[in-house]
Order: structure tokens, then C-alpha cells, then sequence
């Protein structure tokens, strides 16, 4: 496929149904591939008029990144393209590092429903797809490279994925463009260099179109990724969650609703759902053990762990929570004002009183409201007037163990007794107080 400003604005407006006035930042490496995408915006820009902007960072990981910086603000200013342009101070030179604070600079600049480019081209699909095939990656990661995808309310796409390498050098060479050569990408002590320097020239001899047919396969994975995610939201319309909890910060998800899913949509719909609370997808390992507790539940005191994430099941729920041996506490707060709302957690959990909460309340002037932890209730009373096993009565209804040492009580004190009144908490419903999650 030639490219040329037409065949790229069929991709761009046609194919990838961008819009003629959108807003459009350019990731801006200065190398031939950013190079090129930027020219081919800016010549699109002069015909739509919709807003481009370049976006470059320094990772300071070469002695020349000054200059490169430099060498971007000269190209910019001739295409009459605004620059935006950041320089890292990194930790880590690995790639990950520095594509993870590249990202998260990138995050900070789009706008809400705005759409950023990178320049990946079809060589960069076969690459990354041996990467991840070598790593045993599913479906998911074969295809990882997609053409696009959300980013952070706004969109990332990938324009030049059906071009080839030699396409975008011709046109910068038709165009007479500039740009700079990255050192690095020499450096095979890098996985990607090796594949790109080392394995594809060899598949290329066995076969000269392997380039095209590899990135071929991981576009069609995609397609394929993206009916399995589409199944994955199907299947959990019927599954109950839990929006994440303020005393844990744990999310959770009905187990027990996906008993009439086979292994293979249990599997999927795990998969998508920890992927939509931006965690990484468990290992195979992880994943075999996570089928096995939905049909065969575990104690409510097991853990699974893996990447700083723990799971637990309790009562046909999965929770999954930061992986923490941090000991949960609530501090003891008076509820003094039942006109007033109170706020919990650091304004995460707002509780207000009911008609039958404030009835109470008048009936036993003397007495005093407040919200304790289980290990701050001396002498439990039920409403009733017998002794309360707490421990035993907060397995009855449901709190998970993990919790129960500091979720928040509802109490009244009486002649030297705590008189439980309810738990608070959002995944439990009282008629003495309301609760509202406003984050």
C-alpha cells in the first residue's frame, strides 16, 4: 500500500471514523515514523482545519535528547504545528519505565474526547506480536497492539498500522523530511531489536511477505479480542458487583451469578472484568485457581495473591484488594446532629439518619449515638435487650471476616451497654440510616 495524504486521510476519516474536527495531538519522537505522521496531520489540519498538537518527550536516556528536543521544536515551527514537550528524570532506563511516565505525561494532556496518535506501523505489529507469543501471551496480548483503544476519557489511535516500514521512508523521502536516528534501536541487548535485527530477516528469507501476514494474524486477533469482549459484557449484565468499598477498597463480583457460564466464559468474563479496573490480567496459573474457587468455594479466609493483588471469596462474591498486611481501622465518631449527613472515610461513604433512627433516638434521650468498631463495643446489646455475640452476628448477616474488626457499627449507649443497632456500610441495607457513595 502506497502512502500518500490521501490514502492516509481514507484510513484516518474512513476506516478509522475519526472526525474532519476533532482534536489531535501526535505523540513526536523526532524519528522518521512520528515524522512522517506528523507531516501527513498537518497537511490534513491545512485541508480540515481541525486543532493538532505535537506532544515530545525527553526521556533523558541519551546524550543527544537535548538536541533531539531542539531538532523538534525546528520541525514544529516549519509545519506550524504547536509543541508540547516534557523532560523525565526516570528512575529505571528499562522500556517499560519509560514508556509507562511517557503514557502518564500523555494522559495529563489530552482532553476529554480528544484523540492521540502514535506512529506504529506494521513492522511494529509483527514485532510486538513475536514479543508476546515468545511470553506465551493469549489472544489478548497478540493483538495488544490494537489500531485503538480508549485512553483516559480520551482515544488512542494507530494510524499508520497498515503501512509498512518502507512506505513511510519513501514518503519522507518524497517529502524531503528530517529526522533523527535513535541509537537505541541498534541496541540489540533490547528483546525488540533482536526480533526486529535477528528473527524477522529470517522468517522474511522463509517466507518474503512474513512482516505482512504476522500483522495480518494480530489484526485479526483483534477482531477476534473484540467479539470476546463483547461476550465478556453480555454475560456480566446478569452478574451482580459491589462498587468499590472505602474500608478496603476492594471490588467485587457475584460469583456465584456466572455458575451457568461454561469455564471458557467464566474465564473471559474474569479476564474482562479486571481489565476494566485497569489490573493486569491474571496468569494462566492464577486464573485456573480463580475457576476452581467459583465451583468449588474456598474458606472465607483464603487468599489468592499475585502483582500486589490479593483475592478472597465469601458468600458467592469475589473481592479482589491491594494486597496489604495493614491491619483496617475505624475511629470511634459521635453522631450528634441526625439533621446533619456524616461523612465517613474521608467523604468516600456519606450515612444520614431515618425517620425510625431519629423516633429511637427520641425515645432514649439520655442515651448517646455513635459509630464504633467492633473491638470499641463494650457489653453488645441487641435492640431487644439480650447479650449480642458480635463475632457471630456479623457472620449472620454477611460481613466479610476480613473486615469485621473495623466496619462501623451503628450504636447507642445505655446504662454502661453498647446497643447495636446495624452496620454501616454500603452493601447493607437498614431502615436507620441511608447511604450514599459519592465518589
Amino acid at each position: 500500500m502506497t502512502l500518500s495524504v490521501e490514502e492516509f486521510g481514507s484510513e484516518l476519516f474512513g476506516q478509522m471514523n475519526l472526525d474532519h474536527q476533532g482534536r489531535y495531538y501526535v505523540a513526536f519522537s523526532g524519528g522518521v515514523d512520528s515524522t512522517v505522521l506528523l507531516h501527513l496531520m498537518s497537511q490534513l489540519r491545512d485541508q480540515h482545519g481541525f486543532d493538532l498538537v505535537a506532544l515530545h518527550v525527553s526521556h533523558n536516556l541519551q546524550a543527544e535528547s537535548k538536541a533531539w528536543a531542539e531538532h523538534c521544536g525546528r520541525v514544529c515551527e516549519l509545519l506550524k504545528v504547536p509543541l508540547r514537550q516534557t523532560s523525565l528524570n526516570l528512575t529505571s532506563s528499562d522500556e517499560a519505565t519509560a514508556r509507562d511516565a511517557r503514557y502518564q505525561w500523555f494522559r495529563e494532556q489530552v482532553e476529554y474526547r480528544s484523540v492521540i496518535m502514535t506512529a506504529h506501523h506494521q513492522q511494529d505489529r509483527a514485532e510486538t506480536f513475536l514479543f508476546n507469543l515468545m511470553r506465551g501471551a493469549g489472544s489478548t496480548g497478540l493483538s495488544s497492539l490494537r489500531a485503538s483503544r480508549p485512553f483516559f476519557g480520551a482515544k488512542l489511535v494507530r494510524p499508520l498500522l497498515k503501512f509498512s516500514q518502507a512506505d513511510i521512508v519513501n514518503y519522507a523521502h518524497q517529502h524531503d523530511l528530517h529526522w533523527i536516528e535513535d541509537p537505541s534501536n541498534q541496541d540489540q541487548r533490547y528483546s525488540r531489536n533482536e526480533i526486529r535485527h535477528q528473527i524477522l530477516p529470517v522468517l522474511q528469507t522463509f517466507r518474503p511477505d512474513a512482516i505482512q501476514s504476522i500483522a495480518r494474524a494480530a489484526a485479526n486477533l483483534e477482531q477476534e479480542n473484540g467479539l470476546l469482549r463483547e461476550i465478556a459484557i453480555c454475560d456480566l449484565v446478569d452478574v451482580r458487583e459491589h462498587p468499590i468499598h472505602p474500608l478496603d477498597q476492594s471490588h467485587a463480583l457475584c460469583v456465584d451469578d456466572m455458575g451457568h457460564l461454561t469455564p471458557g466464559r467464566q474465564a473471559n468474563v474474569l479476564r474482562f472484568w479486571l481489565q476494566s479496573l485497569k489490573l493486569h490480567s491474571p496468569s494462566r496459573r492464577l486464573l485456573a485457581r480463580l475457576l476452581l474457587a467459583i465451583s468449588e468455594p474456598p474458606a472465607g479466609t483464603a487468599v489468592l495473591q499475585e502483582r500486589g493483588r490479593q483475592f478472597r471469596f465469601y458468600k458467592g462474591y469475589m473481592y479482589v484488594m491491594a494486597a496489604t498486611t495493614a491491619r483496617q481501622t475505624f475511629s470511634t465518631v459521635s453522631w450528634q446532629n441526625l439533621e446533619q449527613p456524616l461523612a465517613l472515610f474521608e467523604n468516600k461513604l456519606m450515612i444520614g439518619s431515618t425517620d425510625k433512627l431519629r423516633e429511637l433516638v427520641l425515645s432514649h434521650k439520655k442515651s448517646r449515638l455513635r459509630l464504633a468498631a467492633k473491638p470499641e463495643v463494650s457489653n453488645p446489646k441487641a435492640l431487644q435487650g439480650h447479650s449480642l455475640n458480635l463475632r457471630k452476628w456479623m457472620q449472620d448477616i454477611g460481613v466479610p471476616p476480613w473486615r469485621r474488626q473495623a466496619l462501623p457499627l451503628l450504636t447507642m449507649s445505655d446504662a454502661g451497654n453498647d446497643v447495636v443497632i446495624a452496620p454501616v456500610d454500603q452493601q447493607f441495607h437498614s431502615d436507620w440510616v441511608s447511604v450514599d457513595t459519592p465518589y
